[in-house]
């Protein structure tokens, strides 16, 4: 059987890393390079995580050493764990590990993160995400629609989940949300694609929740994104992305800033600038390949 740190060699062969994944992969090779890989259990990662946790953020150079005494954010350790992951995927790719074999970073929960307001969901993303969740959301159902609605709408997953039937007009084309994260009540446009996601889902009484579980209640969507995540090849990227996305996108269709702020449901417009910004840099890049 293949050592761990002979597999991390493998990969390194065969990607073109930056220096962030090799201080990464240094950190596993470290911590687990002399283990057989089909011995390293979940609890092995959740230890060298806790280790990781405890030594805190590095500075230095290049592949900096030395300890900075600042933790690591959420984010940081999850690109820890999923890069752990990267390699286990490699050793099944190579076939170096049973069929069968289950990674152990599966068994481990990724520490929360703060949605990063500059990162978004492309179009093309969020059309691998929408092609992964048709097939393995098969218990739910109800994935496929809440990525094309919150896409489509850039409504807060919150307020999705907690949406209800009498909120929703199919024949209108219109969803509202009586209180959104502001207090504020806002009512949204649906696209065709979202109406075509939604008249697929049993229709919901005008109390029931439009998405929720079988018992009626919200559902815990989490465990489940994250798994369309990895298998769309966007693993660590969260759901409050779609709605980011939906602004970029309206930024880069010429809406304006009010409009943006309005279909957002944003009470200043200081809080759609982000989005403003987005749509002048695509302007910039336009000119720059046009004109030089």
């Amino acid at each position: 059987m293949a050592l761990f740190k002979q597999v991390v060699e493998a990969y390194i062969a065969s990607k073109d890393l930056d220096q962030s994944a090799h201080s990464r992969l240094d950190f596993w090779v470290e911590e687990l390079g002399e283990r057989e890989l089909t011995t390293i259990t979940a609890e092995d990662i959740d230890a060298a995580l806790v280790k990781l946790a405890e030594r805190g953020s590095l500075r230095g150079g290049k592949r900096p050493t030395a300890a900075a005494g600042k933790p690591l954010a959420g984010a940081t350790m999850n690109r820890y764990l999923t890069q752990a992951g990267s390699i286990f995927k490699h050793a099944k790719r190579l076939k170096l590990v049973p069929h069968a074999f289950v990674r152990p970073t599966l068994g481990i929960e990724r520490a929360p993160e703060r949605a990063n307001p500059e990162r978004y969901l492309s179009p093309d993303e969020v059309v691998r995400l929408v092609a992964v969740a048709r097939v393995l959301d098969r218990h739910w159902g109800k994935m496929t629609a809440l990525i094309v609605v919150a896409y489509h709408t850039g409504l807060r997953v919150g307020s999705l989940l907690t949406a209800r039937g009498k909120q929703l007009d199919l024949v209108a084309g219109t969803l509202t949300v009586p209180q959104t994260k502001n207090g504020d009540a806002i009512t949204a446009g649906l696209s065709s694609a979202a109406i075509a996601e939604l008249k697929r889902l049993p229709k919901a009484g005008r109390d029931e929740l439009i998405f929720g579980n079988k018992a009626g209640k919200p559902f815990t969507y989490t465990p489940l994104w994250r798994r369309i995540a990895a298998e769309a090849r966007l693993e660590g990227r969260v759901f409050h992305e779609l709605r980011h996305g939906h602004g970029y996108q309206l930024a880069r269709a010429g809406v304006s800033q009010q409009m943006i702020m309005k279909s957002m449901g944003h009470r200043t417009l200081t809080a759609s600038a982000r989005y403003a910004h987005a749509s002048i840099e695509d302007k910039k890049a336009v000119i720059a390949k046009v004109f030089g």
